[in-house]
């Protein structure tokens, strides 16, 4: 596994393969926490509850560009999420719910203008798709 993740004070907090809990010192972690990428850059920030990512989290590329902004409850991507491209305009927006896209999801060139509109049923699937000139 290449995921590090680190809590406030840049301590390393380990992740078992067999489980999407993160654990300190063999203690389930709760807290703030960041991942790195490879080059040392931020890849991702935000907080840990009983294990689980909880809360906002915002990830970045290896350059150090703003990659994606959404939310997690449990573990799983949940409640509103964008996407940037690496100019920093917005590359996708929509609503995860227990890790799976609901509604309607809009996608956008690096100029900004919507390519692609998705609606998604509960379970994730696309049940409609329009693209845009």
């Amino acid at each position: 596994m290449d995921e590090k993740l680190f809590d406030r004070g840049g301590r390393y907090i380990t992740r078992a393969d067999y489980s999407s809990m993160w654990f300190y010192n063999l203690k389930v972690y709760n807290g703030p926490a960041f991942t790195l990428h490879k080059n040392g850059e931020r890849k991702e920030k935000g907080e840990i509850v009983n294990g689980a990512k909880s809360g906002v989290w915002n990830g970045w590329d290896e350059k150090g560009n703003l990659k994606y902004k959404g939310g997690y409850l449990n573990g799983k991507e949940d409640g509103k999420w964008v996407g940037y491209h690496d100019n920093g305009k917005t590359k996708y927006e929509g609503v995860y719910k227990e890790g799976n896209q609901v509604g309607t999801w809009k996608y956008y060139n690096k100029k900004g203008k919507m390519t692609t509109e998705e609606k998604y049923n509960a379970e994730g699937k696309v049940v409609k798709s329009k693209d845009f000139k």
